[in-house]
């Protein structure tokens, strides 16, 4: 394959709101700089699959060096972590560049993702833990990988669910395209005090920011010759209780709320003049009871 200039390919690479959509390092730094990762590789035949498992095989070693415990260790890990969240980007360019995205790569991406979110902060704890001798920071580290695991899989566990009650459908559902949502822009920071200490926690959960956390960290215990891993031990003891807490509210909140239900109501909506009820096991479209036109509106309540 010919280099294909830096404009084109960003043309034929790029999301159509890559410029929108997306966290600020994403938009401005991530995606941007995959391009020229994406421009090099792409002519040396690199699947979109290729990347995804290096990227994959990047974050495990960034795991470990964390894990290793040491102030030289870590600078390893937070260059990895870097590293990991650069090519994360390249495979979906070089999916669209090559015509190749599908959901089976999507699932591969979300299946990595899951693995770094869990592993990291196991890493992180370990190391303390391997430097310290006391298995608090094991726990710590533990508690932060689980919950960010929880956060992670929490949309994912919804549209699983979405998936079985399809298989249990008998009749017809109208796929609402955009229904549930697409993707937008960040909103808007919250003026309120008690939802901008949501937002912070739930911003501080996110990887990116936990990867560049690391990165300042191993920086700092690298000047000041921090062997026992103060920073460390102080970021650890400061998001492993916020993650766990920003998980638990998320899932309660969105029991509460029904949120499933309601995701599920706008993207399959009912026919006109028909209603969806739960019988015998069965989730079933029939006629609805004096003509009525559901229209997604008995979902909403099942």
């Amino acid at each position: 394959m010919k280099r294909i200039p830096l404009d084109e390919l960003e043309r034929r690479c790029q999301k159509p709101d890559h410029r929108q959509v997306g966290n600020w390092m994403a938009r401005h730094v991530s995606r941007p700089a995959a391009l020229r990762i994406t421009q090099v590789v792409a002519r040396w035949g690199v699947s979109a699959n290729m990347a995804t498992v290096a990227a994959w095989a990047l974050g495990i070693a960034a795991t470990a060096a964390l894990a290793w415990g040491t102030v030289w260790a870590w600078i390893i890990g937070a260059v990895a972590l870097q590293l990991w969240y650069l090519l994360d980007h390249v495979d979906g360019q070089l999916a669209r560049l090559h015509g190749t995205a599908s959901l089976d790569g999507v699932q591969l991406d979300y299946l990595m993702h899951h693995t770094i979110n869990l592993l990291v902060p196991l890493g992180a704890g370990w190391g303390v833990y391997r430097q310290l001798g006391e298995p608090l920071w094991m726990a710590a580290g533990l508690l932060w990988g689980v919950s960010l695991l929880m956060l992670t899989m929490h949309h994912d566990a919804r549209y699983k669910a979405f998936v079985k009650r399809l298989k249990r459908l008998r009749g017809r559902l109208d796929v609402v395209g955009g229904g549930g949502g697409r993707p937008e822009p960040q909103p808007a920071v919250p003026r309120s005090p008690m939802r901008l200490i949501a937002w912070f926690a739930r911003k501080a959960c996110e990887m990116h920011v936990a990867i560049n956390a690391i990165a300042v960290i191993a920086l700092g215990q690298l000047i000041t010759a921090d062997v026992n891993l103060l920073a460390g031990r102080i970021y650890l003891a400061v998001i492993a209780p916020t993650a766990a807490a920003t998980a638990a509210w998320t899932v309660f909140r969105s029991q509460q709320q029904g949120t499933a239900e309601r995701e599920f109501a706008a993207w399959y909506r009912v026919p006109p003049q028909s209603e969806l009820i739960f019988s015998d096991g069965w989730w079933i479209v029939q006629p609805a009871e004096d003509g009525q036109d559901g229209d997604g509106l008995e979902q909403e309540s099942s």
